[in-house]
């Protein structure tokens, strides 16, 4: 380590020596006493003694990844100018320090010195929080890539990865790293030009600048930083090429909302920052999140403070979330807790463009979160402009085929695939591989869906692109309808999953489309079982009485009595039988008024189950019988109806507590079903088990479960398995292993639950009596212990143990 001194203040003159590796300052030989936060701050500074340092910057280096207050940096300082002069440390008010005190040469530990590089980077006047993983794996690719681009929506922070990027690897370049801002650069021949200017080359006459700056850089080993290209990528991108061929020492980094579209050019997204899940609350939760961190830092600047804690917590999480995380976005809503609460914040954010202003002070693209976007807008050609409005239709991103369906005028899919391309090269658009899924998804930020979605409204098309979306979308549910009771219900229930956002969003405009009652009730009909497979059915039931309350609805339509039926089947999911009986009298009545055996079986099946389990035996079987002969009549066609038709027959008798006829019954309706694994086989087996338990035949009873349970895996429809767990807790029972049925009735009631269901409705005499014994045979405490442990089973967890009894005992 070579040795020197720094010069102290006039009229003092001592020998200052910073071991870097020994954490020692010597003055004058002799060790100072200096805390290790003290020295931390000193090399910090010594170390950046050529340029302004900002607070947040000393904070981040000093104290990485903790949260303190500025005061603790001021203690620091002041600590260090008691011992070097208080000259030593200059404070630019507002900004930073700088170390000033004279030096005529190093006396620092080589190893932890960064040395004194030609470079021109403005200073960060902020923090840089997160992208610690997006810093490295961008380092690492500058090793071998000789232009990296930076891509990115407006606001993501392009600019601020590829400055603490260029700060990052500047020792790799020993003639420097320069920094070129094109955004207030409007003429394309300016460009060039600006690059020359920060090397200090001037233009020589009939000389083109491009030639005079190639020969300046030749031989030189240095990093070329261009920020904000993408409204002048037709001269960028050549001169960018034209430098990289010719200067082998060169490597370029560039931003740009697109990429410059050159041989060998290393294309890195910028994303959004992490945000925190939907159901985090926790402040330890929140703070793992980057958006958070951001939001906390830049709230402290405008209110010192601010802080997070369990009042604000969930309405900075949801702003964060709501925000997509965008940085720009992010700082503009934290500026505001100067005069708003985060709550009060939240509240406004879909007036977000007006809300999210910045000062006059910042640059003009960046005073507000619409500019921002704007700017990427303008970029655009009219036919990208349009394909972006239009695609804000969509309420949670759309296919290849739904694109080119809503928005693509007639194009092929192929001539819309090129459009979404070019969205997507803008970051405007970003394509979500969808695991479950059978085709990659489009989706846009909400953000940016929000701008679209008002250039929409403002084109005059925004009617017209939804009356497209729910001609759709009810086709779309229309196909799907038959498919969730066949074999490729898995399949479907994942596409519909993932358009989810989109039927809703569909539903809601029937309220104002052309014949939107009518279509409103066709929608939600078609969607009946997806509710019910997935368990929905408070979203099923909110949509199916919206459907209802739509002025325009005809009082006895074929597509009221849907609507009406599929209502009633949920009420018996939640066991909800008098509302359920009131919906099938109607339902029945009007199909009765249209002749349609279609929905007379349908709605007498729903009128059997009501009738019988609210005590009308004499009615209900009548209701069953009549719902065979229908079936019957339409020589198994639809819904299964055979099957269907006997099974609430074997219902209604197990109601009655004929147990021998109604497993008859069941079992006629499994052999009507025949080989399908679809939906129903499922329900099937489980009510012959039921049938089975109650008249002592407990082995076929085990058999049927396990392929129930089996089937319900296979289909992924575990969130449906409550009711097969109870019935499987009856038959444990009487197998007399009372600490399996306490522990699985446990688990069943968990799940029964959180989905909103009744507990024990479905049970028959026997049934419930073997759920009492259990309590009764293992006593109070005995039961509670083994109940609770089942009832913090997870959903996966009650259903493999489930399944494990009921092999384990073949």
């Amino acid at each position: 380590m070579s040795m020197s001194s720094i010069q102290s203040e006039p009229g003092r003159h001592a020998h200052i020596e910073i071991r870097g590796a020994e954490r020692q300052l010597l003055i004058d030989g002799k060790a100072a006493k200096l805390g290790a936060r003290a020295f931390d701050v000193l090399l910090a500074l010594y170390e950046r003694r050529d340029r302004l340092v900002t607070k947040n910057e000393l904070i981040e280096v000093v104290w990485p990844g903790v949260v303190v207050e500025e005061n603790n940096l001021q203690v620091q300082i002041s600590t260090l100018r008691k011992l070097l002069g208080p000259r030593t440390i200059t404070t630019i008010p507002g900004r930073g320090y700088q170390f000033t005190l004279g030096v005529d040469t190093a006396v620092v530990d080589a190893s932890r010195v960064t040395p004194r590089l030609k470079q021109n980077l403005p200073g960060l006047l902020t923090t840089f929080i997160g992208r610690d993983r997006e810093l490295a794996e961008c380092a690492q690719r500058l090793e071998t890539a000789r232009l990296l681009t930076l891509t990115g929506i407006g606001g993501c922070g392009k600019t601020r990865l590829a400055l603490r990027l260029a700060e990052a690897v500047i020792a790799s370049f020993p003639d420097g790293v320069w920094f070129v801002d094109l955004a207030a650069i409007a003429e394309a021949e300016r460009v060039a030009l600006s690059v020359a200017t920060i090397f200090g080359v001037h233009e020589e006459s009939n000389t083109p600048i491009e030639d005079t700056l190639e020969r300046h850089l030749a031989g030189k080993v240095l990093l070329l930083v261009l920020d904000n290209c993408e409204h002048l990528l037709d001269v960028c991108a050549p001169l960018a090429e034209r430098l990289l061929l010719r200067t082998p020492g060169l490597k370029v980094v560039a931003t740009s909302r697109e990429g410059l579209g050159i041989a060998g050019e290393n294309l890195s997204p910028v994303r959004p920052l992490s945000v925190p899940p939907a159901n985090a609350h926790d402040l330890e939760a929140l703070l793992a999140s980057d958006a958070v961190r951001l939001f906390i830092d830049r709230a402290r600047l405008a209110a010192p403070q601010f802080e997070l804690d369990a009042s604000n917590a969930t309405a900075v999480g949801e702003i964060c979330r709501r925000l997509d995380g965008i940085p720009l976005a992010i700082e503009l809503a934290a500026a505001r807790v100067k005069l708003l609460s985060a709550e009060q914040i939240r509240a406004r954010l879909n007036d977000r463009f007006r809300l999210l202003t910045g000062t006059t002070r910042m640059l003009s693209r960046q005073q507000t979160l619409h500019a921002a976007l704007q700017w990427s807008y303008q970029n655009l050609t009219p036919n990208e402009q349009q394909m972006l409005r239009r695609l804000s239709v969509f309420a949670d991103g759309c296919t290849l085929e739904a694109a080119a369906a809503v928005a693509g005028d007639d194009r092929d899919e192929i001539a819309v695939l090129e459009s979404l391309e070019r969205l997507v090269d803008h970051a405007l658009i970003v394509v979500d591989d969808m695991p479950a899924a059978d085709a990659p998804r489009y989706r846009m930020l909400e953000t940016v869906r929000q701008f679209a979605q008002e250039r929409l409204q403002d084109s005059g098309e925004g009617d017209a692109m939804r009356e497209r979306h729910l001609a759709h979308f009810l086709a779309y549910a229309k196909t799907a309808a038959p498919a969730l009771l066949g074999d490729d219900v898995v399949q479907w229930s994942a596409r519909l999953d993932a358009e989810q956002s989109n039927l809703l969003a569909a539903h809601a405009w029937c309220s104002a489309a052309g014949d939107g009652a009518n279509r409103g009730m066709e929608l939600a009909t078609a969607l009946r079982n997806y509710w019910l497979n997935r368990g929905l059915f408070s979203l099923g039931r909110q949509v199916y009485e919206e459907a209802l309350d739509r002025p325009g609805v005809e009082p006895r339509s074929l597509h009221r009595a849907g609507v009406l039926f599929s209502l009633a089947q949920l009420h018996y999911h939640q066991w909800q039988i008098c509302e359920m009986r009131a919906l099938t009298e109607e339902a029945l009545a009007i199909a009765r008024e249209h002749d349609d055996d279609g929905w007379l079986l349908r709605c007498l099946f729903v009128s059997a189950l009501a009738l019988g389990w609210g005590g009308e035996s004499v009615q209900a079987l009548a209701c069953a019988e009549e719902c065979i002969a229908v079936a019957q009549r339409m020589g198994g066609q639809d819904f299964a109806a055979g099957s269907a038709a006997f099974s609430v027959k074997g219902e209604v008798l197990r109601a009655q507590g004929r147990f021998a006829d109604a497993l008859e019954a069941q079992e006629a309706a499994l052999r009507a079903h025949g080989e399908r694994r679809d939906v129903n086989l499922p329900a099937r087996l489980r009510d012959v088990a039921r049938a089975a338990i109650a008249l002592g035949d407990l082995e076929r009873a085990r058999e049927t479960l396990t392929q129930a349970m089996r089937v319900l895996s296979e289909l992924r429809m575990r969130h449906y398995a409550s009711w097969y767990i109870q019935v499987v807790s009856r038959l444990a029972a009487a197998c007399t292993e009372w600490n399996v049925a306490a522990r699985l009735q446990g688990a069943a009631d968990a799940i029964i639950d959180k989905r909103g269901g009744v507990r024990h409705g479905q049970d028959d005499e026997i049934s419930a009596e073997l759920r009492e014994r259990t309590k009764t045979t293992l006593g109070a405490q005995a039961y509670a212990k083994a109940y609770d442990d089942g009832y913090g089973l997870t959903l996966d967890q009650a259903c493999d143990e489930t399944v494990g009894w009921l092999e384990a005992a073949h």
